[in-house]
């Protein structure tokens, strides 16, 4: 093990994939003792005051723990640990905070308590007793971080599409509802872009389903290439996708689906048993100009336009049920 003494904003000990310990300490005698009691087990990241550890926690690297003295220049660790635990950021505002006292000074370590202190240890510290307390807040803060992460995937895994990484039928069905909502408050107009990849079967058929699967792959990055930073293209199932544009018209929505179509178009898709063309057809309806007042009525009417465009000929798309392709 290759341990290593640095400054500042220098990380102390072990390389490791746990987030490191910051301790906040001004005196070079304890913050020498500290590193040698925990650099064995933890990574480690020295300041000398509070100022100096707001700073670090608002634009250094994520950190696990926290150990600060009371009293120190510039910023105490009283207003610190204030500042921590009214920080807007829910890492930083979570974040366990252990401080260190003068073994007397009972009234100190009581007001750092109902400021949010995690625990206290105390001066001179005891090796043992540090390193209990330390494995005890940092065990449980990272449990805490595994459970919010594993937490988080799973919601990432019931909204999106694991195939092409963009939203699935459930949260896009989600994202409309909400343009509805702002459509009946506030009478915005939104628009939905039914499309589907023509004669995709045939891909499935002569190259496999590896190929096809890449294949979609691939248009979901391309789609989300187009698209804007506001609207939503997900992959509602098979070869189909849809697209959410808030704020869009009939016509603006007819522009997007163009541009979608032609992109396709220009594109040749690679896929592990060779470069493919493929075309897509599409059927777009909007809010109020097409009659719909739901999000279900609104997928259903560009879904009947992007089969329509189909029977038409594919490789197009349709702006209303006589199967038009422009508003020229």
């Amino acid at each position: 093990m290759n341990n290593r003494t640095i400054d500042s904003d220098t990380e102390i000990g072990k390389d490791t994939a746990d987030l490191p310990i910051l301790f906040v300490e001004d005196s070079a005698t304890t913050a020498m003792a500290l590193a040698g009691y925990l650099s064995d087990d933890y990574a480690l990241i020295q300041v000398r005051d509070g100022a100096e550890a707001w700073d670090m926690l608002n634009h250094g690297p994520a950190i696990g723990l926290i150990i600060t003295d009371l009293n120190m220049p510039n910023m105490s660790g009283q207003e610190l640990l204030s500042r921590i635990r009214e920080s807007t950021s829910p890492h930083i505002s979570s974040l366990p905070v252990i401080i260190m006292t003068g073994a007397g000074d009972t009234k100190a370590r009581n007001e750092a308590f109902r400021s949010g202190a995690s625990d206290f240890i105390t001066k001179p510290v005891d090796q043992t007793e540090l390193k209990a307390r330390v494995n005890v807040h940092y065990t449980l803060a990272r449990t805490i971080r595994e459970l919010e992460a594993s937490r988080a995937a799973l919601a990432r895994q019931a909204t999106t599409d694991p195939l092409t990484g963009l939203p699935n039928r459930r949260s896009f069905l989600q994202r409309a509802e909400e343009c509805l909502a702002k459509f009946l408050r506030y009478k915005t107009k939104s628009s939905i872009i039914m499309l589907d990849v023509d004669l995709f079967k045939q891909v499935n058929d002569e190259y496999g389903h590896e190929a096809g699967d890449d294949l979609l792959r691939n248009m979901g990055n391309l789609l989300y290439s187009v698209v804007r930073e506001v609207d939503t293209a997900a992959r509602i199932g098979g070869e189909e996708f849809a697209i959410l544009l808030p704020d869009t018209n009939r016509l603006g929505a007819a522009t997007m689906a163009e541009r979608l179509r032609a992109a396709v178009d220009r594109h040749d898709f690679l896929t592990r048993n060779g470069t493919h063309h493929v075309t897509i057809s599409a059927g777009i309806a909007t809010l109020a100009e097409d009659g719909s007042q739901s999000v279900a009525d609104l997928m259903r009417i560009a879904d009947k336009r992007l089969y329509l465009a189909k029977q038409l000929g594919r490789n197009r798309i349709a702006v209303n049920d006589e199967g038009k392709t422009s508003f020229a």
